[in-house]
């Protein structure tokens, strides 16, 4: 009797050790499929960024403005219209519907000194505004007496697969124009060009149009570093400002005083900026000024030490 009791014994402890041993393996199984299940997930649903989102396939303005402002609307003029947050709101002139309404002005080209070709793509941000004096249904772009359209700048270089890598960008650099536009006014207002400031280097122009108040008139032309590099192969500090200098000066109606006034208070200056080009650097500088029929001469050269144009 006691025997029986015995085996009964061992046959249920070898039937429960089964049982276990057999739920363990289901619940390994189950568990190795779910592992594979979100494996399979990461990698379909969360690809790796290339290059942290920084290449783009093209230059058309769907694939540049969708990217610089995360997915906005567009409108059939090719603008990109985009929703601000805070700080872009303290920033940004935002129109009358409270978005954004940004362009692409422009695309230049330039080779860079590692030889690639690279691109410099103005976007400007025009300020729309929903009525006026005469008509309290139109809508125009408009601002205030010194507020200059915000520019924006995106520099980008050619890969090999022909593709394009993002190397700076800023929504709202600098700004340009006056009462909300630019490309009028007087003497040369508004341009934006590429200039070869060295044998194979290459910077961006802002031309500041003639403006001012109370008979103060002045224009302006800052250059910006937009290449990568430095010419001696070092990473250059890109989009800073290696030289401004005032093309035009008049007070001729200062304080409002027009006759009567003597010749030695009246002022007017034009100064040309002269490039002297030297074979595998950065080029000197002379800014040529004129005033009452006498010229001045001042000469600048590139600072490595400074990373921009310093008087000599």
């Amino acid at each position: 009797m006691p025997q029986r009791h015995t085996m009964k014994r061992l046959l249920t402890i070898i039937l429960a050790t089964l049982v276990l041993t057999s739920c363990d393996r289901q619940k390994s199984n189950v568990t190795s499929s779910t592992e594979q299940s979100i494996a399979k997930t990461n990698t379909t649903d969360y690809p790796k960024a290339d290059n942290n989102g920084s290449a783009f396939s093209n230059l058309e303005y769907k694939t540049l403005l969708g990217r610089l402002f995360d997915n906005p609307d567009f409108d059939t003029s090719q603008t990109a219209i985009w929703k601000p947050n805070y700080y872009e709101r303290m920033t940004f002139p935002v129109s009358y519907d409270g978005k954004c309404h940004t362009n692409i002005d422009t695309i230049m080209y330039f080779t860079d000194r590692e030889k690639r070709k690279c691109a410099c793509v103005i976007v400007t941000t025009f300020n729309y505004r929903k009525g006026g004096f005469e008509d309290s249904t139109k809508i125009q772009i408009g601002d205030c007496h010194f507020c200059g359209v915000p520019i924006g700048i995106a520099l980008l270089a050619e890969t090999k697969d022909k593709s394009w890598e993002l190397y700076k960008f800023e929504k709202a650099f600098t700004s340009l124009g006056y009462f909300g536009t630019y490309r009028t006014g007087r003497q040369d207002a508004g341009k934006i060009t590429l200039k070869e400031i060295g044998d194979k280097w290459t910077c961006l122009s802002l031309t500041q149009g003639v403006g001012g108040n109370g008979g103060y008139l002045s224009g302006s032309e800052p250059l910006y570093s937009i290449e990568e590099f430095h010419l001696g192969g070092f990473p250059n500090r890109t989009l800073s400002n290696l030289l401004s200098y005032n093309f035009f000066y008049s007070n001729v109606e200062a304080g409002g005083v027009k006759d009567g006034r003597p010749e030695s208070e009246i002022k007017e200056e034009k100064t040309v900026m002269k490039l002297i080009k030297k074979k595998g650097e950065y080029y000197d500088i002379d800014l040529v000024t004129t005033s009452k029929g006498k010229s001045t001469i001042e000469h600048y050269k590139y600072s490595d030490d400074y990373g921009q144009y310093v008087e000599k």
